[in-house]
């Protein structure tokens, strides 16, 4: 019988039909790349991140270079602020519109997306004063490239238009949400989570602290790896979270971002910290006489 078979052409152990190995090849591959692609996408987030801390850490080196000179400066320069203090001074002595407009960043309040009205005010006064302003902008400097563009971060009419801004205008709103995003402040030590208490040891060691919302902007992981601005700042929070959710309310300007935020962005907090030696300078001044 299979001789007979065999003769006519048709061997009856087997199948006549394949047609249900079709597409076999193609779906394997989808099973292989979406995992791989996923990965790889984590990978991109992860390198972003690793290097937006890096970056944050470098932001409290420089705010920590920058208080040891800028607290033993004289009173002059600070609207009478005394040497050592952080919350004294009249606020805007310190010509920080200048410093930034040498970079062709207007002053924050003139940004349309950051406007005086969502600034709101601080819950107190510590650290709020004339040498600390220049502290902030030194530690906020650094910040600037890691600020996302204003189309990532609120939905626009003209998307060609945002996507061909300036440079001039890109610093402008890098600026605001730089200002906005982060918290600098001097802590008492490099283990303490408490703020320093004035004056400052004109020989002591000054521990500068920085916390910044960044931005999570590589698609599908970044909703795995990070979190909504209500999640991340809701009060409820617990731990190292929640203190750092009060800092930034404290010293930052959050709402803002949340009044800005209409694409439901997802961010983390990044914090970096820096110790130096205060340099106490031995020199006479008005303030100490001859």
């Amino acid at each position: 019988m299979d001789q007979l078979a065999v003769i006519h052409g048709r061997d009856q152990r087997t199948p006549v039909c394949r047609c249900h190995s079709r597409g076999v090849v193609y779906v394997e591959f989808l099973i292989a790349f979406i995992p791989l692609f996923l990965l790889f996408l984590g990978i991109c987030q992860l390198v972003l991140l690793t290097a937006a801390r890096v970056i944050v850490s470098h932001a409290a080196v420089t705010g920590a270079r920058s208080a040891i000179v800028v607290l033993e400066d004289t009173a002059d320069d600070y609207g009478g602020a005394p040497r050592g203090a952080l919350s004294r001074g009249m606020l805007g002595t310190f010509d920080e519109d200048g410093l930034l407009g040498h970079l062709s960043i207007n002053g924050t309040g003139s940004n349309s997306h950051f406007s005086d009205t969502s600034k709101g005010t601080p819950r107190n006064s510590a650290q709020h004063g004339a040498r600390m302003a220049a502290i902030r902008l030194a530690a906020e400097t650094p910040l600037l490239t890691l600020a996302p563009k204003v189309s990532t971060l609120a939905s626009t009419e003209h998307l060609e238009r945002s996507l061909v801004s300036s440079s001039a205008a890109q610093l402008q709103f890098a600026s605001g949400y730089t200002e906005a995003a982060t918290a600098v402040t001097v802590q008492r030590s490099e283990y303490s989570d408490e703020l320093a208490i004035e004056p400052i040891d004109p020989k002591g060691s000054v521990t500068v602290a920085v916390t910044y919302l960044y931005q999570c902007d590589v698609p599908v992981v970044r909703a795995l790896m990070c979190r909504t601005l209500s999640e991340l700042l809701d009060s409820h929070a617990d731990g190292a979270d929640r203190r750092k959710a009060e800092r930034l309310y404290q010293f930052a300007r959050p709402r803002a971002l949340m009044a800005l935020d209409s694409n439901g962005g997802r961010y983390t907090i990044v914090t970096g910290q820096a110790t130096l030696t205060n340099q106490g300078a031995n020199y006479l001044t008005m303030e100490n006489g001859p």
